[in-house]
């Protein structure tokens, strides 16, 4: 087994275009560790770990900066600003008759929404670089800055910002796996091995195999709920082999978005929060510090933290589902095709029945992904385990993209053999 195992990754590298897209990830890899290690000016390495130490927050907002929040680096910030400009204008898509346009044009319309997101990180990443700074000036984590030290930070935070979504576009155009996601799923995996050993420092036998167990188990539930689908059976009419029909499928997943809605909902929670602290720091008034106190630790509470997790993930979903798939799309390309679901009219009825049995998958699925993303958190709470190797929406995120990358080398793989043929 071990040796097929072998086998098969050596084939997969035989492969020129496989072998250029890893290389280029793993080029990837090292800038962004290298600009992790860099640091930014006005601001201490340890000042922002000390601000969120021993904060869920912290965590929530370290997820989704690809782990490089607490080094207080050039990249700090990270994904956080794109990530909020792009569940910014996934919302306002439905609300507004231009970006709903835009979304059915295709190719063209993605590119100008793209557009339109890399345009709002900008004043995004301004506003969080001016908050954290804001929030650690009012603790005394930092000392004052002048006007140009504090527009040189800014601008170093923002300019990182935009590095980091520059080098997730590269990642999606030329490298392995989706940009994004490429990015935290790094930041996710710098910091196994430093949880597994400081666990296993401190648990006796049963619980270490409790803990690899457990551990596995989620792993192994995610890896079957992100690629479970349901395949609807297509017939051809116009193409004839043997006297019969071709039969293809449209595959379903159970999991259509992918770890998309997990993602938005940490960047959903950790945003008030970060308000609420800003607010805190700055001391405005008792009422306003009233408020802020109680975000904080209504937000910090683990029951409302999964809770809020939980149904974040399922409304995400549905809309995602409901926005990005495009079932009418789908519809004209098979009756362009001459093909048909049996029992199905071609044109409207086939886009209905894609889209509720889309929706019915995604209702399930999304279920099952909002309960592993917060399975390990209520675990821990409840005694049964001690310790968890990463958070819940870790997981989903860690073997998720693992999973996306693998069915995009498989892809090339597969287009490199049939290339023999032509």
């Amino acid at each position: 087994m071990f040796r097929n195992l072998l086998n098969s990754i050596a084939n997969l590298f035989k492969s020129e275009e496989v072998r250029r897209k890893v290389f280029f990830s793993l080029v990837i890899l090292i800038v962004f560790r290298i600009l992790a290690s860099i640091p930014v000016v006005g601001i201490p390495s340890d000042a922002i770990a000390r601000l969120f130490a021993g904060s869920n927050f912290g965590e929530l907002l370290s997820t989704i900066s690809g782990g490089v929040l607490e080094t207080a680096s050039i990249i700090a910030i990270g994904l956080n600003p794109y990530i909020n400009a792009s569940v910014t204008l996934q919302l306002l898509t439905p609300v507004i008759p231009r970006l709903k346009e835009l979304r059915k044009e295709g190719s063209q319309g993605r590119r100008i929404i793209s557009m339109y997101t890399r345009w709002l990180t900008i004043p995004l990443a301004i506003m969080q670089s001016f908050v954290i700074y804001s929030t650690l000036r009012g603790f005394g984590l930092v000392s004052e800055l002048s006007t140009l030290e504090l527009t040189a930070m800014v601008a170093t935070l923002t300019g990182g910002s935009i590095l980091m979504m520059w080098l997730g576009e590269l990642i999606s155009e030329d490298g392995i796996g989706s940009g994004s996601s490429y990015l935290i799923f790094l930041g996710i995996l710098s910091v196994i091995p430093g949880n597994v050993i400081n666990n296993f420092r401190v648990m006796d036998p049963t619980q270490k195999l409790m803990f690899i167990l457990m551990n596995m188990g989620i792993i192994l539930l995610v890896v079957l709920i992100s690629e479970a689908e349901r395949r609807i059976k297509v017939q051809y009419s116009r193409r004839v082999r043997a006297g019969g029909t071709l039969d293809s499928h449209i595959p379903l997943k159970l999991t259509q978005s992918g770890v998309m809605p997990v993602i938005f909902a940490i960047s959903l929670l950790s945003f008030p929060q970060l308000i609420a602290q800003f607010l805190l720091s700055r001391d405005i008034n008792s009422q306003v510090n009233g408020w802020a106190n109680w975000v904080i630790q209504t937000l910090a509470n683990p029951y409302v933290q999964n809770i809020g997790t939980f149904v974040l993930v399922i409304l995400f979903s549905l809309f995602y589902i409901t926005v990005v798939f495009d079932t009418d799309e789908i519809s004209q390309d098979l009756q362009k095709n001459g093909a048909f679901i049996q029992g199905i009219r071609p044109g409207k009825s086939t886009s209905k029945y894609l889209a509720a049995t889309a929706f019915k998958l995604t209702a399930i699925g999304s279920l099952i992904l909002a309960v592993l993303s917060v399975l390990p958190n209520i675990l821990l709470e409840t005694g049964f385990l001690t310790s968890v190797m990463i958070t819940g929406t870790g997981f989903l995120i860690l073997v998720g993209t693992a999973l996306d990358m693998r069915r995009q080398v498989k892809s090339l793989a597969v287009v490199r053999d049939y290339k023999r043929y032509l």
